[in-house]
């Protein structure tokens, strides 16, 4: 890398017009219109609140719709926004410093969006419906107008923070389009350790970066690839699954609760056009997990495969060229550079070098290798390896922004057959997507961007070292011979043009009137009475058919099951109503203690005196309710111990896969209901448990965490001094309702994401959905608003928020009055 010092630090004046309310996220009063004013408006919307902060905006066209939907949210989370605008712009470095930017995001996304501003607005957004950029437009117009009204230096006081910051700036349509592209990329190239290979890439003659080995780990390459409690859950239910006969789902997505990914509740309306109310991704214009009128769907992270690498056969004469069927072809060198503001207010400039092909950038395999298989580095390093090649990287989602118009379409659908119609464009980056409706229909389909690799190519086309990549990352790594055309990805008629990816018809997909259910892992057993079998790993490397499954997948099927007999407690009819639905969400079960607790417990009896550390956890244990309640004593305890009993499992995987632990192995035939209990008697494996069971507790103890004291008192979200108790726990020890939180000092106290926004929708005879939900963050970001934690503390109680979708039911629930938004 080269370094230039630039002489002075940069200064960006802002002028901004009006000066702006408290920096409450309460709407401000209506402002009376100028009786000589022209009644010639670019935007028009009406904005009304309901409780706990929801905005429902109405419109008469799309401009108007994301106006009043950019102004509304921009009241609750302006802050949030501008900051990972800035972060998609290659700019955090600049604005933020060494200390809040990233170097290695910088320099990616100054290459995806800044340096070709112009081919986005010429590649992708010349593609796109007028209405979609119309819509976009107006979302980036209300939000400025936050700004406008508010000023900057009276921006509310919030985390992230930007009032009086200098880089607070209007935002342009292209802004958040950049946004939306990072978004995207999320799966594939903006994955830590995609990122740290393209970085690696250094050019001919050139090894790794240095270092670069020693910063990928193999609980890196989890959290890469695994899906546990960054995952979600959804059931979609058949008139066969419900006693009213009518569709019903529930949607549990288990995102982020800050920044990107994190959720924002609305009701978005243009009479007799489009009328969806759920939650939208922030600072998205679009309903992304909701209901209509008719219809209701959710969706679930699928862990299909988002890129695929190729190894490039090199000319030997030139470095940066490539052979493929004989033929050679360039290899083109790109630098970009980004400004780095130092602590004397001073700035410095960095540059960095990509390598292009002719479907995206060349990587180095380098740290992945070193964090996965040490004794094989050398093969990965160098440009050229010692094969003569490099490897390369084609991005299934790199030139995919058809999602705002797909979701905008399932937003309009009235049936799950409108539904699938709407995903068919495969604008959808990485998730499973179920969906019910009045009619009582459900569907499930893996109809996402995934490349067009079958298990015939993978046979043919990964060869030599690269069939030692597939296996030791569970095909979740695939490389694909590059020096034959055959080898590139496939083509489907009914796929996007050049895209290489599956087409719908190709992908797993089902409609039923019994239920569909998943939990991360693949298609495969989303309906266990019909598995989806015979698609190639690439559409589901993780669970893939035949494939042990996590325990959120076994919990979810067995609690539908249970319910589906009236054998849960909850009601003695079979069938789900929407209160027995949400029942299910928040039982709190923890499938791995149901599993594997009385075989450790049996074990403890067996404990010498001198395992004075695991004693105190069997203690604990034993009186524990195997429950991850407000008032358990004890989920911590196994919390910590299935962690450490989880150490050294493989990171491309969502469940416990060492056989040699399970008293019955996992069995294909009964991939629901195995593997259970732990084998005690196995050598090695009363040690293993016995060190679990005592570093949890050192883990514990070194935490200050009692090890009985109430869940609710231990994993807490702050709200303004108040510590709300959070039920919930781990998914990856079978938590349906899953929460990812790191043990901190005094408890699990910076939860990081989990249950988001959930929601339960069925229907009756009415032509208004009954819809309850809850958003466990709330909906605003300012401490100030009366929004802040006013849901946090329902989720806390087991209560939920009735969603009034009817326009006599946002009447009933209207708080303040309706502002009419001009401009």
């Amino acid at each position: 890398m080269k370094t230039i010092v630039a002489a002075a630090f940069l200064v960006l004046p802002l002028l901004l017009a009006g000066c702006g309310d408290s920096g409450h996220s309460r709407p401000a009063p209506p402002v009376t219109p100028d009786p000589e004013a022209p009644e010639d408006f670019t935007y028009q919307a009406t904005l009304t609140r309901t409780e706990y902060g929801i905005p429902h905006i109405v419109a008469e066209d799309w401009g108007s719709l994301g106006y009043g939907h950019g102004y509304a949210f921009a009241q609750d989370n302006y802050c949030m926004l501008i900051t990972e605008i800035i972060r998609a712009s290659g700019q955090s470095l600049e604005f933020f410093g060494e200390a809040q930017g990233s170097e290695d995001t910088d320099f990616i996304f100054s290459l995806v969006n800044n340096n070709s501003e112009g081919q986005l607005r010429e590649r992708y957004l010349s593609q796109q419906p007028e209405y979609i950029l119309e819509l976009v437009e107006g979302y980036a117009a209300g939000y400025n107008r936050y700004l406008r009204e508010t000023g900057v230096d009276n921006l509310p006081d919030t985390d992230p923070d930007c009032r009086g910051a200098h880089w607070v700036r209007e935002i342009q349509a292209i802004d958040l389009w950049k946004y939306f592209r990072r978004i995207q990329l999320q799966g594939s190239t903006d994955q830590g350790i995609v990122r740290q290979a393209i970085l690696d890439a250094n050019g001919p003659g050139e090894g790794n970066a240095a270092g670069a080995s020693a910063q990928l780990t193999a609980e890196q390459m989890r959290q890469a690839f695994a899906s546990d409690d960054k995952g979600s859950n959804a059931i979609a239910l058949g008139s066969h699954a419900t006693q009213t006969g009518s569709g019903m789902l529930l949607g549990n997505p288990h995102q982020p609760w800050y920044g990107v990914g994190s959720f924002y509740q609305v009701h978005l309306t243009i009479p007799g056009e489009y009328d969806a109310m759920g939650a939208a991704l922030k600072g998205f214009p679009k309903v992304a997990i909701g209901f209509n009128r008719d219809l209701a769907w959710s969706h679930t992270v699928s862990v299909a495969n988002r890129f695929t690498l190729f190894e490039l056969k090199l000319n030997p004469d030139n470095p940066l060229q490539y052979e493929v069927d004989g033929e050679f072809r360039d290899i083109v060198p790109e630098t970009v550079r980004i400004r780095v503001a130092r602590p004397d207010g001073s700035m410095e400039e960095r540059e960095h070098t990509f390598y292009h092909w002719e479907h995206g950038l060349i990587v180095s395999l380098a740290a992945t290798a070193a964090a996965i298989a040490p004794d094989f580095v050398d093969l990965f390093s160098g440009w050229p390896t010692a094969r003569g090649t490099v490897y390369a990287l084609r991005d299934a989602n790199l030139d995919n922004l058809r999602g705002i118009e797909m979701w905008v379409n399932i937003g309009k659908a009235a049936n799950v057959g409108e539904f699938a119609e709407a995903l068919k464009v495969i604008g959808n980056p990485l998730f499973h997507s179920l969906a019910a409706d009045r009619h009582g229909e459900a569907f499930y389909g893996e109809v996402s961007a995934i490349p067009h690799v079958t298990e015939a190519k993978m046979a043919d086309c990964v060869t030599g070292i690269n069939t030692v990549v597939r296996a030791l990352t569970n095909a979740a790594i695939i490389v694909l011979d590059g020096d034959r055309s055959e080898c590139q990805w496939g083509v489907d008629s009914d796929a996007p043009e050049d895209s290489g990816l599956f087409g719908f018809s190709s992908l797993p997909s089902f409609f039923t009137r019994n239920y569909a259910a998943n939990s991360n892992d693949s298609y495969w057993l989303t309906d266990p009475a019909q598995p989806l079998e015979g698609f190639p790993s690439t559409m589901g490397f993780v669970g893939h058919e035949g494939r042990q499954q996590n325990l959120r997948t076994q919990i979810n099927h067995a609690m539908v099951a249970e319910r589906l007999a009236g054998a849960d407690g909850f009601d003695p009819s079979p069938g789900f109503t929407l209160a027995s639905l949400q029942q299910l969400m928040y039982a709190n079960r923890v499938w791995g203690a149901e599993l594997v607790l009385d075989d450790v417990l049996e074990f403890c009896a067996t404990l010498d005196e001198a395992k004075v550390d695991a004693l105190r956890a069997c203690a604990v244990l034993a009186d524990w309710d195997r429950r991850a309640e407000v008032d358990s004593r004890g989920t911590q305890v196994f919390t910590e111990f299935w962690k450490a009993i989880s150490v050294g499992g493989s990171p491309f995987e969502n469940a416990i896969t060492d056989q040699s632990l399970w008293r019955e192995d996992f069995d294909p035939q009964r991939p629901l209901q195995t593997p259970r209990g732990f084998d005690i008697a196995a050598e090695g494996n009363a040690v293993r448990i016995s060190t679990a069971l005592a570093t949890a507790v050192a883990a514990l103890d070194a935490a200050g965490v009692p090890l009985a004291a109430p869940w609710g008192e231990v994993q807490v979200l702050p709200r303004n001094g108040v510590d709300v108790p959070i039920h919930g726990g781990s998914g990856s020890m079978g938590v349906f309702g899953a929460i990812s939180a790191g043990l901190d000092q005094g408890g699990y106290r910076n939860i990081r994401a989990g249950n988001s926004y959930i929601q339960t929708v069925t229907w009756d005879e009415s032509e208004c959905p009954l819809a309850e939900a809850i958003i466990t963050t709330s909906q605003s970001i300012n401490p100030e608003s009366p929004n802040h934690g006013d849901q946090s503390e329902l989720y806390s109680r087991k209560a939920w928020v009735d969603m009034p979708y009817c326009e006599s039911d946002i009447e009933a629930a209207r708080s303040g009055e309706t502002l009419e938004l001009r401009e």
